[in-house]
């Protein structure tokens, strides 16, 4: 249940996510300027894009502080998640695009993230409620983590300086850890996430660093992907099990579940492949990553949409994008229109829910 607030605040947690959206897609732009200007340490793109990724995931925090005080919101609820899994996608599409990346690595990050959305409307629309682990607020700190750092490679040229910065990053939380215990006598479980997660990319530096491999972007990248499906374990193995028990899969969870599977593999492919220009990628990986988690609370409350829509839309995107990689003179027109297909069917569906994730407005 909320919790009861005296008055209006000032600023809300919902206005903070709000507010996390807007700058998402300077940080790609500032990402491709700094890609056409090289790879060097002054670089000023790459600086302007470590600092408004920086600010962006601050923000993130900010926004879950005031949440804790103001109490939950069912649109909060919405907002958030769907503000982190934006700015992933504005974050590591650019990476990908200029070859910073694997963009299959990529693919398969945003394949693990829409397959297991799809999974949590087919659990939700039959009451099996999976909790979130820790592993997978990991995976999210590693997500955001990953950005900064593979941004650090080339920007420091001074290897020895990330040396001692990924020793410090690995060793400050066990530092932060010992001091909460001293004070609270509480053991703090978000510093052990951190340990893990900076331990990881320390161990990737060491490596990279003695054998002068220059492997270390892409071997965090990696580490990134195995992490983000590792976290998903307990929804495709635990609940798998449970819907396969009930007997009663749909053609809509088919649907869901198979464009989840072709639609990141295709955006990337067209990304990578044709010359068919960036925005429209980007616009349907952010809707189709926004309507995902409206499907979630829309599948709670049993009105979630049904096997043509949802496959007209996903599957009919999915089509175009295959035609774009066929034929490569026409993937800019094919991607325009599929992003269009996109936007109004995304649109469509939170006009159709806004009722049941739009909160009052007197409390």
């Amino acid at each position: 249940m909320p919790v009861p607030r005296k008055g209006r605040p000032l600023i809300t947690a919902n206005q903070v996510t709000l507010a996390r959206l807007i700058p998402m897609p300077l940080l790609s732009w500032l990402t491709y300027k700094g890609a056409q200007e090289g790879f060097q340490s002054a670089n000023s793109y790459f600086w302007g894009a470590l600092i408004a990724g920086t600010l962006i995931g601050c923000t993130d925090w900010v926004d879950g502080i005031l949440a804790r005080r103001q109490g939950p919101t069912v649109l909060g609820g919405l907002l958030d998640p769907i503000a982190d899994k934006v700015f992933i996608a504005f974050a590591y599409t650019p990476f990908a695009d200029v070859g910073f990346v694997p963009w299959w690595a990529c693919a398969l990050m945003f394949t693990r993230e829409f397959f297991i959305t799809a999974l949590r409307s087919a659990y939700e629309q039959r009451n099996l409620a999976l909790k979130t682990s820790y592993l997978a607020k990991l995976k999210t700190w590693t997500q955001m983590q990953g950005i900064g750092v593979m941004l650090l490679f080339p920007l420091v040229g001074n290897k020895n300086f990330l040396l001692y910065l990924f020793t410090a990053a690995a060793v400050l939380p066990i530092v932060l850890m010992i001091a909460y215990w001293i004070i609270k006598r509480k053991l703090w479980r978000g510093a052990l996430l951190m340990i893990a997660s900076n331990s990881a990319v320390l161990a990737v530096f060491l490596y990279d660093y003695l054998e002068h491999a220059n492997i270390a972007p892409r071997a965090i990248m990696i580490y990134v992907v195995i992490l983000t499906w590792v976290s998903g374990i307990d929804y495709i193995v635990g609940g798998w099990k449970q819907l396969r028990a009930r007997g009663d899969f749909t053609r809509a969870d088919g649907v869901r579940l198979l464009g989840s599977l072709t639609l990141p593999i295709l955006l990337f492919a067209v990304l990578v492949y044709t010359k068919a220009p960036a925005w429209p990628i980007f616009t349907i990986l952010a809707f189709e990553l926004a309507v995902g988690g409206l499907d979630n609370v829309l599948s709670h409350h049993k009105v979630a949409t049904q096997a043509l829509a949802w496959g007209g839309r996903v599957l009919g995107v999915s089509l175009l994008l295959g035609g774009a990689l066929v034929l490569p003179d026409g993937a800019g027109p094919l991607t325009m229109v599929a992003a269009a297909i996109s936007v109004a069917g995304v649109t469509a569906e939170f006009v159709r829910g806004r009722s049941y994730y739009i909160d009052a407005l007197m409390d």
